[in-house]
């Protein structure tokens, strides 16, 4: 599947060298937070609310939007992460990912992951987070489970990554960066 999903990661990787999007993009922030212990390794995926906007109900990762007051895009990312699901997030253990421009949104967001060995005590932003999902990591490792999500831009047909767990749908940017992660290590993730 690598060579079906090979020209959306390029068509992002264009979007993304072009000034308009840096000009304009606005930039957000996101990160996967992955559980290590000796039962089973686990990544946090959020489900959004339902509310007037692009990523309504969506399933994603803890982030949003960039403040004039976050230095940069690790900050942001702590930031998000304490307001959604009210746990600290250690700055220098943030790694980043590939970003992607969302066009929908207009937002060039930068993933990051992290992986904490100690169990999380979340506390729920209910206003923006309907439910916390805490998935095994050996789901997303799982080829059987990546499937593919077509796509019409400018035209062109793509292919996406896109995943599914307990009746939800995981696609769009947090399928691309869960591909990232355990299908392309990008970011030197050892568990």
């Amino acid at each position: 599947m690598k060579e079906m999903f090979e020209p959306i990661f390029n068509l992002h990787q264009s979007f993304m060298q072009m000034d308009s999007v840096k000009e304009n993009a606005r930039q957000a922030a996101v990160v996967a937070i992955i559980h290590k212990n000796d039962i089973q390794n686990t990544i946090l995926l959020i489900k959004r609310n339902e509310y007037e906007g692009a990523h309504s109900g969506q399933m994603a990762f803890p982030g949003g939007k960039q403040e004039l007051s976050d230095n940069d895009l690790k900050v942001t990312a702590i930031r998000e992460v304490k307001e959604e699901i009210g746990i600290d997030v250690p700055y220098d253990a943030l790694k980043a990912m590939e970003p992607v421009w969302v066009m929908v949104s207009n937002y060039w967001v930068q993933p990051y992951f992290v992986v904490l060995e100690e169990k999380q005590n979340y506390v729920l932003d209910k206003r923006e987070i309907n439910r916390i999902f805490e998935i095994p990591v050996s789901h997303f490792q799982d080829s059987s489970q990546l499937k593919a999500h077509q796509l019409t831009i400018q035209n062109e047909t793509y292919w996406a990554p896109q995943f599914e767990f307990e009746g939800e749908v995981i696609w769009g940017a947090t399928a691309l960066f869960l591909y990232q992660l355990f299908h392309l290590k990008i970011g030197e993730l050892t568990l």
